[in-house]
């Protein structure tokens, strides 16, 4: 018999315990661990395993809670700090010693530092709240990923990735270094970095975009090289409204050695699908400087353009001249010089991130040779006043609504860079896409050959980096789960072949659903479900 122990968060009062047997096929729910309001998002240690941590979203001023987990996964609470801002959705241990907060109802977030000789306790005296520059702008920050020294910060209502670092080398000090600025409207909900690819879901247009990563520190924003929707083709039938929530990139293994994109549909209504919402499976590949690429593609001869449902040969396949991309960066300061750098880029795998910077005549001309990503960005956009007012009345039921500046249009934010259609600020860069000359026409238009939205600040030129120059996203299944409003779910460890195990929950019905991945982890069979519980909103493979 082999038994996983799984730890599961929620919006009650309560972290739950399962066990599964994945011989017998079941999940047990053995215990109810006492915590406080709003155990909403749950993170282990990574380095001990007997240490877990969970905030409480509540507001005014949420907490950041530390526990030990005993053999059979019953948890003792030790230790609670308020994490200094509203409604706390995100935390995370980083390999520094800290445990982040990220406040979604506050423009700002908490880098908690904890004792050296004892990770569950923490040291709040050194650990200043980090603000987040948007003005009197919406800002909310959603999660925290620690990667190359730097915690990068997905801000779902600022729509800019911060860029964030220790600062003078004290536990718990960080500060704002940089940011990736994103196409106003799409709200960057969780990320994930592979390749040196920036991987990002928008919750709002439910879009799965991949992107280099610029050198730090700057506010460069380098051209998006992939993106796909990553709504169900059946959604078209339904009055659903989909937000997208959770964003996971497998860890490769003997059994599983390709890394996969499992990204979660929300659909908030009125209308839903009988099968519940879906988890979609991407594969991706990697083109580097030089021809030199990273895949996932077992089927290395073809590429499926998702936005468009056609198949063409990769770029630098086949031995033909590969299309290139001249990226120009003009600063608005007559004396400072213009950069240039030219990068190899396939012409099918880059598509327009948002379809909101084109005018509406246009749009209306071309609507039947849109991409899907695309009109999906324009349903989204009719529906986000729903999906808003939604999160609105739950961020009241949860104490947290009434300062809340979520429900602000994105595209007011006074942030630090303008939208692509304004002038930018004295000083700052505009990083502006040009085809090359032996770029082909999109099959969409010269729209999707130009990347709308791509203005950023920058402290100097732009810097030739190492990084992908080129990306696709292939869908590979759309797996229905019966939950309804998956928040999060969570791959098993790759030791003792954990990583065979997928576990989702519902935020409204549904319950706890454990899926074997199948097909190299191309497609999820449902093993068992529990549905004495709902409103399971992370998880924790022990």
């Amino acid at each position: 018999m082999v038994n996983f122990t799984i730890l599961a968060g929620g919006f009650t009062t309560f972290i739950a315990t399962y066990v599964f047997d994945s011989e017998a096929g079941s999940l047990s729910l053995t215990k109810q661990n006492p915590t406080g309001e709003n155990p909403s998002w749950i993170a282990s240690h990574p380095l001990n395993k007997t240490v877990l941590y969970a905030v409480n979203e509540i507001g005014p001023v949420g907490n950041l809670q530390s526990f030990l987990i005993d053999d059979n996964g019953f948890l003792s609470l030790v230790d609670t700090a308020a994490t200094g801002g509203n409604g706390p959705t995100y935390t995370e241990a980083l390999s520094t010693g800290e445990v982040s907060g990220m406040n979604f109802g506050s423009p700002n977030a908490s880098f908690i530092a904890t004792n050296p000789e004892d990770p569950a306790r923490f040291v709040q005296s050194a650990s200043p709240v980090v603000s987040f520059p948007v003005g009197d702008g919406p800002s909310n920050p959603h999660m925290s990923l620690e990667f190359n020294g730097e915690v990068f910060v997905p801000d779902l209502g600022a729509d800019k990735i911060w860029r964030l670092k220790n600062d003078g080398g004290e536990p718990g000090n960080f500060k704002v270094q940089g940011q990736i600025d994103i196409t106003p409207g799409n709200g960057p909900r969780h990320i994930a970095i592979r390749d040196n690819l920036l991987f990002i879901l928008h919750e709002k247009t439910s879009v799965l975009t991949a992107q280099p990563i610029p050198s730090a520190p700057n506010g460069t924003t380098l051209p998006v090289l992939a993106n796909v929707s990553i709504v169900p083709e059946e959604a078209k039938s339904l009055n659903g409204s989909f937000f997208a929530a959770e964003l996971v990139i497998s860890e490769p293994s003997e059994a599983f050695p390709d890394p996969l994109i499992y990204v979660s549909n929300r659909n908030l209504g009125p209308d839903f699908d009988a099968r519940g919402d879906s988890i979609a499976i991407f594969e991706y590949s990697a083109l580097l400087p030089g021809g030199n690429g990273t895949q996932t593609d077992t089927n290395t001869d073809t590429t499926t353009d998702t936005t468009t449902g056609t198949e063409s040969t990769p770029a630098g396949t086949d031995g033909a001249e590969q299309p290139t991309i001249t990226v120009t960066a003009t600063s608005t300061l007559s004396s400072a010089p213009t950069a240039t750098q030219t990068i190899k880029i396939a012409p099918t795998a880059f598509t327009t991130l948002v379809a909101a910077n084109t005018p509406a005549k246009a749009r209306r001309e071309s609507a039947d040779a849109e991409p899907v990503a695309k009109r999906m960005v324009k349903y989204h956009a009719r529906r986000r006043a729903e999906h808003e007012q939604y999160h609105n009345h739950k961020r009241q039921d949860y104490g947290y609504g009434s300062g809340d500046s979520s429900s602000a249009s994105p595209a007011s934010s006074s942030s630090a860079s303008a939208p692509a259609s304004s002038s930018t600020a004295a000083g700052a860069s505009t990083i502006t896409l040009v085809s090359g000359s032996t770029t082909p026409a999109s099959p969409s238009g010269t729209a999707t050959a130009t990347a709308t939205g791509t203005t950023a600040t920058s402290g100097g030129p732009i810097v030739a980096t190492a990084t992908p120059t080129a990306a696709t996203l292939r869908l590979t299944n759309q797996v229905f789960t019966g939950l309804r409003q998956i928040r999060s779910f969570a791959i098993g460890k790759t030791e003792g072949g954990g990583d065979e195990f997928l576990i989702a929950g519902a935020n409204l019905d549904g319950g706890v659903a454990v899926f074997k991945r199948t097909e190299g982890g191309r497609n999820l069979e449902l093993v068992v479900r529990n549905e004495e519980l709902q409103n399971r909103t992370s998880f924790v493979f022990l």
